[in-house]
């Protein structure tokens, strides 16, 4: 298996979504980010971009990929 070293083929690797309120229960996806969850980080989340990934010596094929 050939994977591109990305946050969502890495273990660490997580995703979140701004949300903006528009008022009366509406709401919309305004942004959406990856952070990196590695413990090795501590216990803080820390945000990450997609290039960021792709040299970091602590990157892991994730379990969910891996047959």
């Amino acid at each position: 298996m050939n994977l591109k070293r990305v946050p969502w083929t890495c273990e660490w690797g997580r995703f979140g979504v701004a949300v903006e309120q528009l008022g009366r229960g509406d709401s919309r996806v305004d942004d959406v980010f990856w952070a990196c969850h590695n413990p090795v980080r501590g216990p803080d989340v820390r945000s990450v971009k997609r290039g960021e990934c792709e040299t970091c010596p602590l990157w892991r094929v994730a379990s969910r990929l891996q047959d």
